[in-house]
C-alpha cells in the first residue's frame, strides 16, 4: 500500500512543475514581447525622419507587434466604435409632413431646455453674403430666441431679433499698434457706419477685407461666450453656412464630461513644432468646432503670484503675436490649445467640410452620423432643416445612410445640365476614345466599382468616373464654350446594390482621431 502511494503521489508532483512552468513561460514571452514593442517605438522615435503625431500613430505599429503574441496571452481587441446608446430630446421625435409645417409648429418640438447645457454660438461678419445670413436663421438657427443664441461679428447690428454683437471691440489697444493693416479695414467699417455710407457706397464696401478680419474673432469670442453664458457644459462654435445636426450634436456631447478639457472638430493640419518634429492639428473653423468647459477654463487661466495678482498677459495679449502672421483664426484656436496641453479630438466624418449636395457617399460616409455640414447652399438649408424634422428616431441618430433621401443621387440615373463632380474619381485616358455621353457611360460600367460618370463634351470631351455617389450641383461653363454639353450620370442598380449592401446594424460613433482626417 505504501509503495502505491508513493506512485500516486509523483504524478500530482509533476502536474503541479508543469503548471508552473507554463505560468512561467507565458511571464517570459510577454516581457519579452513588451520589451520588444517598447525597443521598436523608442527607435522609431529616435531616427524616424517623418513628423510626430499624436499617440494614435502608434496604432498601426503597435498592432502588427501584438500580432506576435500567442492566442493565449492576447485579449480581446477594443471595438472600432464607440457602443453607446443615445436618445432623441425632440417631442415629438418626428413630425409628419414638416415641409407643411410652420417654423413655429416645427420648433416647438426643439428641445430647449438643453440650451442650458449647449449653447450656440454663431460667427460671422457684416460684409459676408446676405443670403447666407438670412438662411441660417431661417434654419439651423431658426429655433433660437434672442436671449439663446450668441451672434459673433465685426459690427453691432440687430438681424432679426437678434443683437449682432461686435466682438472685435474687445481687442486691446497693442491690437492697433504700428497701425496694424489688417484693422484698418475694421477702422473704415466702423467709420462708415458712424457716416451713414455703409452698405451704401458700393465701391468702399468692395475695399474693405471682411475676411482678413475673421482670424481676430475666434480668441475674443470664446472669452466673450463664457462671460455672457457662464458654466455651460460646452460651447458649439459655427458659422453662417455650416448645417448643424441639432439632435445628433445633443446625442453625441451628452456622451462626454463637460470638465475635462476637450476641443472637437474636423481635423486640418496645422503647426509644426519644429524643435520636436511635432505635427500639430486645428479644428476646421467652417464644419464648426466644440469646446468643453473645462477647455475653456484652461484656455482662460492666467498664473497669480502669491498676492493674487496675475502674472500672465489675457489670452488676448498673449497671442497677439501669432495672429500677426497667421492666415486663419481657427489655426490659432488650434495652437493655442495645444499649447496648454489639449490636442484637438478629430471627429470626421461627423463634422464634416462637405456641403449637402457634395456628399461622396461611400462607406467612409454612411453608418456614421453627420453633425454638421459646410458651405451647404442656402435653399438646402431651408429644405434640409425641414426635412430632417420628418426623419429622427427615437434610438437611433441620422446618418449618412438615411441623408442619401434628401438628394438621392442616382435616382433618377441621368440629369441634364448637370455637374456630379470629379471626388473619388478618375479621368478617363486619350486612348479610350470616348466621344459621348453615352460611351462615357459605358467606359464606367466596365470598372466593377464605378457607380457614376461625368461627362463635358464640346471642346473639352473629358469623361470621369468616380468610385463614391455624389448629387453635384449646376454646371459651371467655360466662356469659350457656353454651349458646352455637362452631363451627369449614375449606375443606379450599383447604387441600389450599394445600400441594400449596408444597412447600419451598428452606429459607427467614431473614436478620436487626427489620423482620420478630410
Amino acid at each position: 500500500m505504501a509503495f502505491k502511494s508513493q506512485n500516486a503521489a509523483t504524478p500530482t508532483i509533476s502536474l503541479r512543475a508543469l503548471a508552473l512552468n507554463k505560468r512561467f513561460t507565458r511571464i517570459v514571452i510577454l516581457a519579452a514581447v513588451a520589451l520588444l514593442i517598447i525597443l521598436v517605438i523608442t527607435l522609431h522615435n529616435a531616427h524616424s525622419d517623418e513628423l510626430h503625431l499624436p499617440p494614435d500613430i502608434y496604432a498601426s505599429t503597435t498592432s502588427s507587434l501584438v500580432a506576435l503574441v500567442p492566442a493565449f496571452l492576447k485579449s480581446d481587441p477594443p471595438p472600432e466604435y464607440y457602443p453607446f446608446s443615445t436618445t432623441s430630446r425632440f417631442r415629438p421625435v418626428s413630425v409628419q409632413n414638416p415641409s407643411a409645417k410652420s417654423k413655429d409648429a416645427l420648433c416647438a418640438t426643439f428641445p430647449k431646455h438643453l440650451l442650458g447645457s449647449v449653447q450656440p454660438v454663431l460667427k460671422m461678419g457684416h460684409g459676408e453674403d446676405k443670403a447666407k445670413i438670412e438662411a441660417q436663421l431661417d434654419s439651423v438657427s431658426a429655433c433660437f430666441d434672442k436671449d439663446e443664441l450668441l451672434i459673433f461679428s465685426d459690427l453691432e447690428e440687430t438681424i432679426h431679433v437678434h443683437e449682432v454683437i461686435d466682438v472685435l471691440a474687445d481687442l486691446p489697444e497693442i491690437y492697433y499698434a504700428d497701425d496694424n493693416p489688417d484693422l484698418m479695414n475694421y477702422v473704415w467699417l466702423k467709420e462708415m457706419k458712424a457716416n451713414g455710407t455703409l452698405d451704401k457706397d458700393k465701391e468702399a464696401m468692395g475695399k474693405i477685407n471682411g475676411w482678413i478680419l475673421d482670424k481676430y474673432k475666434f480668441l475674443p469670442m470664446v472669452e466673450r461666450a463664457v462671460m455672457m453664458k457662464p458654466d455651460r457644459d460646452f460651447y458649439f462654435f459655427f458659422e453662417t453656412d455650416t448645417y448643424v445636426f441639432w439632435d445628433n450634436a445633443f446625442r453625441f456631447l451628452q456622451t462626454f464630461d463637460p470638465e475635462v478639457p476637450l476641443y472637437m472638430g474636423s481635423p486640418s493640419p496645422g503647426r509644426v513644432v519644429e524643435d520636436k518634429r511635432i505635427k500639430t492639428f486645428f479644428a476646421n473653423g467652417g464644419p464648426g468646432f466644440v469646446l468643453s468647459r473645462g477647455s475653456i477654463k484652461a484656455l482662460l487661466h492666467r498664473e497669480t503670484d502669491a498676492a493674487g495678482q496675475y502674472i500672465e498677459p489675457p489670452l488676448l495679449e498673449k497671442w497677439l503675436p501669432d495672429l500677426r502672421g497667421e492666415c486663419c483664426g481657427d489655426s490659432i484656436m488650434g495652437w493655442s490649445l495645444w499649447d496648454i496641453g489639449i490636442p484637438l479630438h478629430g471627429y470626421w466624418p461627423h463634422f464634416n467640410p462637405h456641403p449637402a449636395h457634395g456628399i461622396p457617399f461611400s462607406d467612409l460616409y454612411w453608418c456614421q452620423p453627420p453633425i454638421t455640414l459646410h458651405k451647404t447652399k442656402p435653399d438646402d438649408m431651408r429644405d434640409l432643416w425641414k426635412w430632417e424634422f420628418g426623419e429622427r428616431q427615437l434610438g437611433r441618430p441620422l446618418l449618412y445612410a438615411d441623408l442619401w433621401r434628401f438628394h438621392h443621387p442616382g435616382d433618377p440615373s441621368v440629369k441634364d445640365n448637370w455637374d456630379n463632380g470629379d471626388w473619388d474619381g478618375w479621368l478617363a485616358p486619350p486612348e479610350a476614345s470616348i466621344d459621348s455621353f453615352d460611351a462615357c457611360g459605358d467606359y464606367c460600367k466596365s470598372f466593377d466599382n464605378c457607380v457614376q460618370w461625368s461627362w463635358r463634351g464640346g471642346q473639352e470631351k473629358k469623361c470621369i468616373a468616380m468610385r463614391s455617389i455624389r448629387y453635384g450641383d449646376k454646371p459651371t461653363r467655360s466662356v469659350d464654350d457656353p454651349q458646352q454639353e455637362i452631363k451627369a450620370g449614375w449606375v443606379s442598380e450599383r447604387v441600389q446594390q450599394f445600400r441594400d449592401d449596408r444597412q447600419c446594424p451598428v452606429v459607427q460613433w467614431e473614436k478620436a482621431s487626427v489620423r482620420r482626417i478630410f
